[in-house]
């Protein structure tokens, strides 16, 4: 067996040192979780064998981007547009930051429900407004109307209004 000399001072075998390690309750979970990711470890090492093999190429390519940059932000004109983006940027800051919008935010016009029920509205317009041009202007008396009215097709939108006209009233009111 080899034995471990420190000046004077006899050291115990490097076998039995190494034996008494690898006996540890600790060393043995450490060497279990180490070969578990065994894996991993060597995957993330060829990584980092490669990136290093290509420094010299990714210096390159990053020395070449700050020369494009410093050359294109020579020219007046991508200045200008810059400036102009950053511009851009900090009015739409503003306008989001204004109280108008945070209001509107904190409101119920953006509701998915309200957004899908204005969706629903102009389509609706649109077709009523497409159909009327291509029916031209009808008269219609108040008995038309009458008899309009009882027509089924109209009723889910009859009972929307009126429903509408108390809710609108309430808010009215409240307000």
């Amino acid at each position: 067996m080899t034995e471990i000399r420190i000046g004077a001072v006899a050291e115990a075998p490097i076998d039995q040192l190494l034996v008494e390690k690898l006996s540890d309750p600790q060393t043995i979970e450490h060497l279990v979780r180490l070969l578990d990711k065994l894996e991993n470890v060597t995957f993330f090492l060829d990584m980092l064998e490669n990136f290093l093999r290509r420094g010299p190429e990714i210096a390159d390519s990053i020395n070449d981007v700050v020369v494009m940059m410093r050359q294109s932000l020579s020219k007046p004109e991508y200045v200008a547009r810059l400036e102009q983006a950053l511009a851009a940027v900090r009015r739409m800051q503003e306008f989001l930051d204004s109280p108008q919008v945070q209001e509107l935010f904190k409101s119920d016009v953006l509701d998915v429900r309200a957004v899908q029920l204005v969706g629903k509205v102009s389509r609706s317009m649109i077709q009523a407004s497409t159909e009327a041009s291509q029916t031209g202007a009808k008269r219609i008396g108040l008995l038309g109307l009458m008899r309009a009215l009882t027509e089924p097709e109209l009723q889910p939108a009859l009972n929307f209004v009126l429903h509408f006209a108390r809710n609108l009233s309430k808010e009215l009111g409240d307000a």
